[in-house]
């Protein structure tokens, strides 16, 4: 067998080739152990989720038979789940962890296995390298499903009503629905699916779908709701004169958004809709977290606020602990992940669009005027992520390492006035502007990130990064 490596968030592989029966069989058994080990909550049981992917649900009933033979009750989705729906059977009490059979915003031929902990978040290094060390010697148990489904050991469920019961406590849909919204919605063939329909139409609010059907390849296309995916939601949404747009990934757990015009609205630009609607119509009022690489525009609404500002490295199970831990009220990253303290500890795509959706109705103005407003009071943000390839994901994290020995002192014809290597090498302009250089965890490629107040001097501090790569790498 392959080696079994976490990445960012669980474990991925090419299907047939790295993930397989046998392989997740092994991981599901040293979870098992882990666990046991570790004193976690399995008498109220796990949680197994899965998404659209090719064989998802015969690798859920894989990983059931192996819990189930360790004894520990399993509760199996009866069809394909978000992720998030396995953090909300955590932190709503019905199991004591859980797993999601996906491998998130992945290409169709991948798949995946994510680990929920007791507190609802993504399992951090500290446990899954536990876990990895398991996996190479271990023989896996197993009890067949059909004699684990007689035994009472597996149970079937179904957590969608539950899931939008709790929404619907969380979100004022009927207001959704009073503004009598036109909603386009596109789960890009992923597990998401109906959920923002079921939510929204029994509301009022009127809602077109797209992509809305099951497809193992997802059309052959990324299921990443970024722009440069979603040029067929954009011809969609215009012909259709919808109010807005809401995508979301493989697994549900990340959001791209569109205005009536159009306009694709950036994950940064999303984060700082939502924390201006629960700052200005919820009154709610506490620290916020993000990641290294998100916008500083967070950091301006803050400030304006008298907030803190948690920085933390690339990976949303950094954030998941401080929201669990009661420290701050909100936290995202660049990527679409986001997430509020009075929902779940994770990130949550539909969950996210709904408080913008929120937003929109409760204010009455169309959502290219709020996102407008927010340049209008904070100036512009500008930003862009570039990938570098390299020989290998040692030969990036050297570079790095040589920016910690030597950073610059000046960057594109600005000083630098501070720097950062919580996770990579961030270093702060006198402009007002950043860039940030950062190893992939996964593969072999150096990422530079930046944000600017104009695309001119984007491109000029993403220019000289590139430069510096080049002579330092030569």
């Amino acid at each position: 067998m392959g080696k079994v490596r976490f990445g960012t968030d669980g474990w991925r592989g090419v299907i047939a080739e790295d993930f397989t029966f046998d392989n997740l069989r092994r991981v599901v058994q040293a979870t098992c152990e882990y666990v046991k080990e570790q004193g976690w909550n399995i008498d109220k049981g796990v949680f197994v989720g899965y998404d659209t992917r090719f064989f998802s649900e015969s690798f859920a009933v894989a990983a059931a038979e192996v819990f189930a033979a360790n004894g520990i009750k399993t509760y199996l989705a009866d069809t394909f789940v978000p992720t998030p729906f396995v953090t909300f059977m955590i932190v709503s009490g019905r199991v004591g962890f859980g797993v999601s059979i996906t491998a998130s915003h992945n290409p169709y031929q991948y798949n995946g296995y994510k680990l929920r902990t007791p507190k609802g978040g993504a399992a951090p290094p500290e446990i899954t390298k536990p876990i990895e060390a398991k996996v190479e010697e271990i023989q896996p148990k197993r009890l067949e499903i059909e004699e684990a489904l007689v035994k009472g050991i597996v149970e079937k469920v179904n957590p969608y009503p539950d899931y939008i019961s709790w929404v619907k406590e969380r979100v004022d849909v009927y207001a959704i629905g009073r503004a009598g919204l036109k909603i386009l919605v596109n789960p890009m063939h992923g597990a998401s699916m109906d959920l923002l329909k079921l939510i929204l139409q029994p509301a009022g609010c009127k809602v077109e779908v797209m992509n809305c059907y099951r497809d193992a390849f997802f059309d052959f296309k990324h299921p990443e709701p970024i722009e440069k995916n979603l040029g067929d939601m954009i011809a969609k949404l215009k012909e259709a004169g919808c109010q807005a747009g809401v995508a979301t990934d493989g697994d549900g757990d990340r959001v791209g958004m569109l205005d009536e015009k159009g306009r694709f609205i950036t994950p940064h630009k999303i984060y700082a809709l939502i924390l201006s609607h629960l700052i200005k119509n919820r009154g709610l009022r506490g620290d916020i977290a993000k990641t290294v690489s998100t916008t500083s525009l967070l950091n301006k609404i803050a400030d304006r606020y008298g907030f803190k500002v948690y920085e933390t490295a690339v990976g949303f199970k950094y954030i998941a602990d401080l929201i669990s831990d009661g420290k701050v009220i909100m936290g995202g990253e660049e990527s679409g992940g986001i997430a509020v303290n009075f929902h779940i500890p994770e990130r949550d795509g539909v969950f996210s669009a709904l408080m913008v959706l929120e937003y929109m109705a409760v204010d009455g103005r169309p959502l290219s005027q709020l996102v407008d407003e927010l340049d209008e009071e904070y100036g512009p943000h500008l930003y862009r992520r570039m990938d570098v390839r390299v020989k290998d994901v040692s030969q990036a994290r050297d570079f790095v390492a040589t920016l910690e020995e030597d950073p610059p002192e000046s960057i594109a014809g600005s000083a630098v006035i501070g720097v950062n290597y919580v996770d990579g090498a961030k270093f702060a302009l006198e402009d007002g502007s950043w860039i940030l250089f950062r190893a992939s965890g996964t593969e072999p490629l150096l990422r530079v990130y930046c944000e600017s107040f104009s695309s001119s001097r984007l491109e000029e501090i993403l220019k000289y990064g590139k430069e510096l790569v080049e002579r330092r790498l030569s």
